[in-house]
Order: structure tokens, then sequence, then C-alpha cells
């Protein structure tokens, strides 16, 4: 029988910037703004369910108490809801780093602002436990090289182990697109320790970390089966919505 993973991180701290002209960003935290009948968050939530996750971190900042007052303890979901302040958000390296204390297993991480909708998205966990990887990463295919450019960019060997993997890359290397969905051994507490801060946001970038741990042939990519979305303007929340309709149905 395969290992499950028990315990799940969502970061959920972010602003939204590039947000902040939707009136309804104004009320909501980013993560909260819906896409059809649920928050983005919701979605995010409901494929740590589908990991087999139990336990779920949610790493909270911007407008917290909306998050909490929503999910409360997790009940309605099946799963149990923990809550930890990230008073001052550095990156999501440093929201994952938050949780060190709290989680002594192999873990998944999903960020707040992913949509992911995939049937196969159980496959991230086989494949982290086939390899004895440290980290594995979903991706998608990317036609588009300005998503490229503004997210982060893979190549991978014949056997799924990322070679490389740049955050926004000037010159994309290769159409596969990083996707917000993660699967962590407890090691990559120490990595984040030694990632830099990044300019100009002077942030601790999870992708930074991934490459270090690439470079010790520990870090794999898994192509996720459906569609996915980082939602980040207008437009990505517009499309989210279209993609969900189109291909799935408003029902999930």
């Amino acid at each position: 029988m395969m290992k499950i993973i028990k315990t799940g991180i969502i970061p959920a701290a972010g602003r939204g910037n590039r947000l902040s002209d939707l009136p309804l960003a104004k009320i909501l935290p980013k993560p909260m703004l819906p896409i059809l009948n649920k928050p983005i968050l919701e979605y995010a939530l409901n494929n740590m369910k589908a990991l087999g996750v139990e336990v779920v971190y949610m790493v909270v900042g911007h407008k917290k108490n909306i998050i909490k007052d929503y999910f409360e303890n997790g009940m309605d979901w099946n799963v149990k809801i923990e809550y930890i302040e990230q008073r001052n958000p550095k990156g999501i390296a440093h929201a994952v780093s938050l949780l060190e204390d709290y989680v002594s297993e192999p873990f998944a991480v999903i960020l707040g602002d992913d949509l992911t909708v995939s049937k196969s998205i159980n496959d991230i966990v086989k494949t982290f436990w086939k390899n004895k990887a440290w980290a594995v990463e979903g991706v998608v295919f990317e036609k588009d090289v300005k998503a490229l450019k503004r997210t982060c960019c893979l190549t991978i060997d014949k056997d799924g182990k990322i070679v490389e993997i740049e955050e926004k890359p000037e010159n994309p290397r290769s159409c596969l697109r990083g996707c917000g969905i993660y699967v962590f051994d407890p090691c990559v507490f120490e990595f984040i320790e030694n990632t830099p801060f990044t300019p100009p946001r002077n942030e601790k970038e999870i992708t930074t970390t991934l490459k270090m741990m690439c470079e010790q042939g520990k870090a794999y990519a898994l192509s996720i089966d459906g569609a996915n979305i980082n939602v980040n303007t207008y437009e990505d929340l517009v499309k989210a919505a279209e993609i969900i309709k189109s291909k799935f149905g408003e029902r999930l």
C-alpha cells in the first residue's frame, strides 16, 4: 500500500497587489476572491483532500479573519485546519518555513492562489514516494511565453528529474511551467534556511529552494493532467472560470 501524505500547508497571506483595482479585492483577501461558486482557496483545500491530507495549516496574514470565519476549523470539509500567521510576508519559502516546528514527515504545499483541476492530482504523491524524492512540483505544458516569463519555467530529464528551474525567466528554455502544487520532505526546511532573499521584493522564493534541491538530484516534476492557472490578475480570474465551465462544469 502506498504511503499517504497526512499534512498540508496552504500559503494564503498575500495581498494580491495586481488585483487591487478589482472592487472585491478591496473587501476580500486575494485567496477568497470567487471563481464561480467558490473562493480560490477552497479549490486549493479540495485538492489537499484529493491528496489524502488530513491536517491543513493555512498561513494567513492580510484580512486573515475573513479566511478564518469562512473555513473555521475545517469540519465542513472533513479536514482539520490550523492557522499560522505570517506577520511580515517574505515569500512562499518563508511561509513554508513557519511550519518547521509543526511538521516532521513529508507534506504537501498548495498555494492559496493556485487553481488546479485534475482527476489525477494524487499522482504527485506517487511520484514522490516512487523516486524517494526530497521535492516534487506539479507542472503543465505552457504555450504562452508571456505566462512562462511571469511564473516559473523548468527543464527535466527523461526520468522527470528537474535539471533546471528558473523564476520569471527572461528567455524561457522550455514550455514547462511550474504550478503551485508541491510535495516536500522535511529536509526542505534546511534548504529554506539557506535560501537567499531575492531582489527586488527581498523574498525567499520557493523556486530558489527547489533549485538548490535539484542540484542534489533529489527534485522531480510531474505533469498535471488537467487545467492549471495561477491567479494574479482579473484576466486570470475570468480565464479560470471559463476553464472550469468548459472542461469540468460548474460543479466540482
